[in-house]
């Protein structure tokens, strides 16, 4: 493996243990029924997962999405590298009783082929999974891999311009991005904390993360053979971005002095 990759794998390890205890994540809500997916997933996908679809969930961390699919009746498959998220995630099957239409698969996404030989009705995916794939161009060869004829993939991620915003310096008064929307070379950090928990005091803290822009994702699923339905870009984001934003019934999360001016999220949906 890569060692940015291997310095990935160890910090999503660590997070797969700190995760599920998060307030962020609110298992005790999951494990009392609740679902996990959004709104904006369950418009536009929920339509299309129904009793015995087959369905493969790429990058599920510890598997609540996952999990919430087979509640609407899906047969699911999630993978993740982390070996600690997924037996957490074989362990909340168990408990919520889904045990037998739910099965999780460790192993790099890049390999998966090489793991799982069978094709599915529906491949999805979502939020804070693309920025850690060095390669755009290959994901979608395996998404396109997995995908039965017809079948569906879909994806629902924060909006790849947001990241320009997160990091702007001012030189000669002219804002200057620290992350480039066009991508080439990844961006290395050493921080601690983790989206669902700020103050997280964390042993692996060196990440590394790609930029891929909206375009560059589009044109990698069509070149894999897929037929794009559509592509929407929303004012909301999945977390808390940005200081200050605020928080809705439905768990997203906007700006408040520009709630509908920046796009913070994306969602596409295509056919195999």
């Amino acid at each position: 493996m890569d060692d940015r990759l291997a310095d990935n794998r160890a910090h999503w390890e660590e997070l797969a243990a700190l995760h599920p205890d998060t307030a962020f994540y609110d298992v005790e809500s999951f494990l009392d029924g609740e679902s996990t997916l959004r709104p904006l997933e369950r418009e536009e996908l929920g339509g299309r997962v129904g009793e015995g679809t087959r369905l493969l969930h790429l990058q599920c961390h510890f598997g609540l999405d996952t999990l919430s699919w087979a509640r609407h009746g899906a047969d699911v498959t999630g993978a993740d590298f982390s070996e600690t998220a997924v037996e957490t995630a074989r362990d909340l099957a168990r408990e919520t009783g889904l045990a037998e239409r739910a099965r999780f698969v460790e192993g790099d996404l890049y390999d998966l082929p090489a793991v799982l030989d069978e094709a599915f009705d529906v491949v999805f995916t979502s939020y804070g999974v693309l920025n850690w794939l060095p390669d755009i161009e290959a994901w979608a060869d395996v998404v396109g891999h997995f995908l039965t004829s017809g079948g569906t993939f879909y994806v629902a991620e924060i909006h790849p311009f947001s990241h320009v915003l997160m990091d702007l310096d001012l030189v000669e008064g002219r804002p200057v991005p620290d992350w480039s929307y066009f991508g080439g070379d990844p961006r290395t950090y050493d921080e601690d904390g983790t989206y669902a928990d700020r103050e997280a005091e964390l042993d692996d803290t060196v990440t590394h993360e790609w930029a891929h822009g909206l375009g560059e994702v589009v044109t990698a699923l069509v070149d894999a053979g897929l037929d794009v339905e559509f592509v929407r870009e929303h004012p909301f984001a999945c977390f808390e971005q940005f200081p200050g934003m605020e928080h809705d019934e439905d768990g997203y999360w906007w700006l408040p002095e520009a709630p509908e001016d920046v796009p913070l999220t994306f969602s596409l949906r295509a056919r195999g």
